[in-house]
Formats: structure tokens, sequence, C-alpha cells
């Protein structure tokens, strides 16, 4: 688990994940959702995954992860995705590549404790 208090941030990087197109419809116009409900300890009350943890959804497709927990296990792939973009992406940015890197081993860590 990743405690809150070590939640990182980036406005850079959430900048560039809003201007993806949408992982579910391949639209414009996104918003950086923060991943949910996936039991990994990233989310809740109050609690915001850090910035790492995020991938480009159009408002309708953030509204429906939201709303429908069956849509949320579809997040494990779009982060990847998105992570996988961020590191070609930020090649020479070694905070931003730092914490992609290990966003991506701790998706892989827990998603082999639950496969």
């Amino acid at each position: 688990m990743i405690p809150k208090s070590k939640a990182w941030r980036s406005e850079r990087y959430l900048a560039w994940v809003r201007s993806l197109p949408c992982c579910m419809t391949g639209e414009e116009g996104c918003e950086a959702h923060h991943v949910i409900g996936l039991g990994w300890g990233l989310s809740g009350w109050g609690l915001k995954a850090p910035d790492a943890f995020v991938m480009p959804l159009t408002p309708w497709a953030h509204r429906m992860v939201h709303q429908r927990a069956d849509w949320q296990p579809w997040q494990v792939e779009w982060l990847r995705q998105t992570i996988r973009a961020g590191l070609s992406h930020f090649a020479t940015d070694s905070d931003i590549r730092e914490q992609l890197t290990l966003a991506l081993a701790f998706i892989d860590a827990m998603e082999g404790a639950t496969a």
C-alpha cells in the first residue's frame, strides 16, 4: 500500500495525460482519472491515488467507471498503457520516469497477487 502522505503529485504529468485520447473511446477531451476500486489501497473515502495511477478518460467514461464496478477492472490495462506511453514521452525527466516505473512495478505485483 502506498501511504497517503507519500502520494506523488505532478500537474505536468496530469496535463500530459489529459492531452491523450480516451483509453475507452479513443476520443479527445479527456480528464485524468485516478484509479479506483481495485482493492490495492490506492483509493477510498478521502483518498486519491498518486498521480502516476491516472489514465485519460472522457467525462462520460470517467462517470461510468465510478458508477459501474464491473468497468473498474479495465483500469489495469488502461493504466499500463498510459504509464508505458508516459515512460516514452518523459524519457529525460527522471522524477516522472521514476514514479511511473514504481507504479508499473506496483501494478504488476498487485496483479500477480490476485492472479
